[in-house]
């Protein structure tokens, strides 16, 4: 491939699969998982379900009138897909909500979660970015992305010594572009004024 990828175009590409109508059957399905569920979890069950439903308005946008994707993860991709569109365009709430759709829907995938702490990280919350990213890692100890972003979501949420050594079992080949970038400018010292706690 001569171009990089846009989420833009991913999303794009997942919608004229279906992934819109996908997205809104997974919503519904999280409603109904809702309904017999405990307090608690049910308003996280609402809260995923609002997120997808946000999601496929989003992918019906990009590519109107497509059936129903014929495998379920279409949705799920493209609902991510969406949500990294809203979170580029700023809309950071909007791009959580479809996280946490996500999260909700795919548990064992890390992608929701690591969505919402991105959209977490860049509304300022450093520390609740710092557990959602804690909660992808469960899933993907071993995604280099994911690592790397929770080292700087660490950093920047005032815990410098779990920073660098979140960063040092990353350090390397494994830790990826990301993870080397931060590496670099913490060792420089770019970062010393930066984080110092954040809202929680």
């Amino acid at each position: 491939m001569s171009h990089t990828v846009t989420f833009q175009e991913m999303a794009r590409g997942y919608a004229r699969q279906g992934a819109a109508a996908s997205c809104a059957a997974q919503a519904c399905a999280l409603d109904v998982r809702a309904g017999v569920e405990p307090a608690l979890r049910a308003e996280a069950l609402r809260r995923g379900a609002r997120g997808l439903r946000i999601a496929a308005r989003l992918l019906a946008q990009l590519a109107p009138d497509v059936g129903v994707a014929p495998f379920r993860p279409t949705g799920l991709r493209g609902a991510i897909a969406a949500g990294h569109v809203a979170l580029a365009a700023g809309r950071l709430a909007q791009a959580e909500l479809v996280g946490s759709g996500a999260a909700e829907a795919a548990p064992r995938s890390p992608a929701g979660l690591r969505l919402v702490g991105q959209a977490l990280f860049a509304q300022g919350k450093f520390a609740l970015a710092v557990r959602a990213l804690r909660g992808a890692l469960a899933v993907a100890p071993d995604e280099p992305f994911t690592r790397a972003l929770h080292a700087e979501a660490l950093w920047f949420a005032g815990e410098r010594e779990a920073a660098r050594r979140a960063l040092a079992s990353a350090r390397g080949a494994a830790g990826g572009p990301l993870g080397a970038a931060l590496d670099a400018a913490i060792r420089c010292g770019a970062l010393d004024g930066a984080g110092g706690g954040g809202c929680a």
